[in-house]
């Protein structure tokens, strides 16, 4: 008997709030029936195994942020067919979007992720496999070399303020956002723009 496609997405939206409020430790067929609402039957058609449900949420949301992450990439378009410009806006996109992020939910829901991801390293397969892509074109001359220490400036932001360790405050955070943008259209060429409207508009809360 075929199931809804609906289905799935209801069962992978139960699993994200249970990760997100109670941890990945807490996520199970039985937890999963009660909050979606579906039988564990229904949930098995789809995801057979719980690792299978959690490979499914980290794939939902890596395809969120690249999703996010094009918007970027249309916003900086200048209309050029230059390679290294193309990357280079692939690359704001990418640390606009890792900067952007200010969701209490969506950092509980990492961080529960990282915690099956330590038992089960597979789980994060989709990553390794989306990071393989965005650098297979990349030469790791003198110019990539100082934009991946840009990206790993943006990325040590992101897991800072995941894990609480940020000593900066949130006007801080995003001068920094600022200077590291600015940096990487120093090199690129890249005209500039004001901040996307998926920046934090205010620097009132904490880290």
């Amino acid at each position: 008997m075929n199931r809804p496609p609906r289905a799935r997405q209801t069962v992978l939206d139960a699993a994200r709030r249970i990760v997100e409020t109670r941890g990945a430790g807490q996520l199970t067929f039985e937890t999963l029936a009660e909050e979606s609402g579906i039988t564990r039957g229904g949930i098995t058609y789809h995801f057979p195994t719980k690792e299978a449900l959690l490979k499914a949420l980290i794939e939902a949301d890596l395809a969120q942020w690249e999703e996010a992450a094009q918007v970027e990439v249309q916003a900086l378009d200048d209309g050029t067919t230059c390679p290294r410009r193309a990357q280079a806006a692939r690359l704001l996109g990418h640390v606009r979007c890792s900067l952007a992020e200010d969701d209490d939910g969506h950092r509980r829901f990492v961080s529960g992720l990282l915690s099956a991801a330590m038992a089960d390293p597979e789980l994060l397969d989709p990553v390794r496999a989306h990071v393989q892509r965005e650098f297979a074109d990349w030469r790791w001359d003198e110019a990539d070399l100082e934009r991946y220490l840009l990206l790993l400036a943006a990325d040590g932001l992101f897991w800072s303020r995941l894990f609480g360790l940020s000593p900066v405050s949130a006007e801080v955070r995003l001068r920094l956002a600022a200077r590291i943008e600015q940096r990487l259209r120093d090199l690129t060429g890249l005209a500039a723009s004001e901040a996307p409207s998926s920046f934090p508009s205010s620097p009132s809360s904490d880290p």
